[in-house]
């Protein structure tokens, strides 16, 4: 998502351009010539920056992406880490910043799925996979546990027919549609989404860092959206939509707890939906966006939508803080450290960080310019950040800095040789 955020933006500057100085100008051949860095992903202790170098290729018309390193502080060149022959995305470090966990496209014997790992303490080895590992992994703070989300089955039980339905079976080739999104252009009849059988729910499940069995958590029956570990390791909060099959009903997902056992809790059932919770550092409160549901406001008769914003609650559910109620852009996904809450948002068509207090309060913007900064990365005691930034003259790169915005450095100029060349207008 990242790389085709940065690339569409960067190609709406790139044929608008037209050539001031010495430079050649623009032609269309140079949209393959442009590369972007996005998702980065900081070390725990803070001193590497891993980052995605994404690529366009004409002869095999498709998108690449690879991962690559950089020490944090740009005091060595960055390199590959990934092998080239296939895409790699999406990097995730370990607490104890030994592992690296990535999604990548790689065939080999005995594979299976396509989540892998890099051994960091051993930056030579291979990749290699931990059994039980289904999905892309969070792993639990105290480092013992990975969770994932992953599509489910449900039992099938075994079917009675009778002769006729038997006949019927056998007699008719045509097809039964019983709902109303039957049909996609491009990808022709789309699976009922109202049969569990058909469209599998996601559901949640953790298995031992080492590896093993994984065990199932969660048993929702709809998808399980998004999820975050409880600081103790002994719980989840996550958001589930109970309506996800009816198609009557707009998207509305609620706020869950459950713990190692799947015991689970249902902590709103207003009609409002939430997303991107996160918990305090002592596992007492919770963050989270909120925004009024559209079947809600359908049946309120209201002309117009509602506002996105953050707000606070205790763990055990109850009454909530709105955290954001004059904050006048849409905020991203929030991230608690200690006394302050951390998010990025638009800001008329650039990128920023911004943070307040844990108690609400005007927002303060961290990085500024006419930029775009996405892909934020943090350590965990927040003190050092990673990010991709873009502006109308230069392409997305990877850049790392303290969280107040001060001490940037840029970690990758994957497009040094093109801009070198070309003349872009600001």
């Amino acid at each position: 998502m990242c790389a085709m955020k940065f690339g569409a933006a960067f190609c709406l500057c790139l044929f608008a351009a037209t050539p001031l100085f010495a430079g050649r100008a623009l032609t269309l051949q140079d949209y393959y010539g442009v590369e972007t860095a996005s998702a980065t992903a900081i070390s725990p202790d803070g001193k590497w920056v891993v980052y995605q170098r994404n690529t366009i290729s004409e002869t095999e018309n498709q998108r690449h992406s690879e991962l690559w390193m950089s020490p944090a502080d740009a005091s060595a060149p960055g390199f590959r880490i990934t092998s080239p022959a296939f895409d790699a995305a999406a990097a995730r470090w370990s607490p104890d910043g030994k592992l690296l966990a990535f999604r990548s496209s790689r065939k080999v014997p005995g594979a299976e799925g396509d989540i892998w790992f890099l051994r960091m303490d051993q930056p030579t080895g291979e990749a290699f996979q931990i059994a039980g590992v289904g999905g892309m992994p969070t792993f639990s703070p105290d480092n013992k546990w990975i969770a994932f989300t992953k599509r489910t089955p449900p039992p099938v039980a075994p079917k009675s027919q009778s002769v006729l339905d038997k006949q019927l079976d056998q007699r008719f080739k045509g097809r039964v549609i019983e709902w109303v999104n039957y049909r996609f252009d491009g990808r022709g009849y789309l699976p009922n989404p109202n049969d569990p059988e058909k469209t599998p729910p996601v559901e949640l499940y953790v298995v031992a860092r080492e590896g093993g069995t994984a065990r199932q958590i969660t048993k929702m029956g709809v998808d399980v959206l998004g999820f975050a570990w409880k600081p103790d390791s002994t719980a989840f909060v996550f958001t589930a939509n109970t309506h996800q099959r009816d198609e009557s009903t707009y998207e509305r997902a609620d706020l869950w707890l459950t713990d190692l056992q799947g015991q689970t809790k249902r902590l709103t059932d207003d009609g409002f939906e939430y997303d991107s919770p996160a918990f305090s550092g002592d596992g007492q409160n919770l963050i989270f966006r909120r925004r009024q549901g559209l079947s809600d406001v359908i049946a309120k008769k209201q002309d117009h939508g509602a506002a996105v914003d953050i707000f606070r609650m205790s763990a055990a559910g109850g009454a909530m803080k709105n955290l954001t109620p004059d904050f006048d852009l849409i905020p991203n996904a929030p991230m608690w450290s200690g006394a302050n809450i951390w998010f990025s948002s638009e800001v008329g068509g650039d990128g920023h960080l911004f943070r307040m207090t844990a108690e609400g309060g005007k927002p303060q913007r961290m990085t500024n310019g006419e930029r775009s900064l996405a892909g934020f990365s943090f350590t965990p005691t927040f003190d050092r950040m990673a990010f991709a930034a873009q502006d109308t003259q230069h392409p997305a790169e990877a850049f790392s800095a303290r969280t107040d915005g001060s001490g940037e450095i840029k970690l990758s100029s994957f497009n040094q040789k093109l801009l070198a060349e070309v003349d872009l207008n600001k």
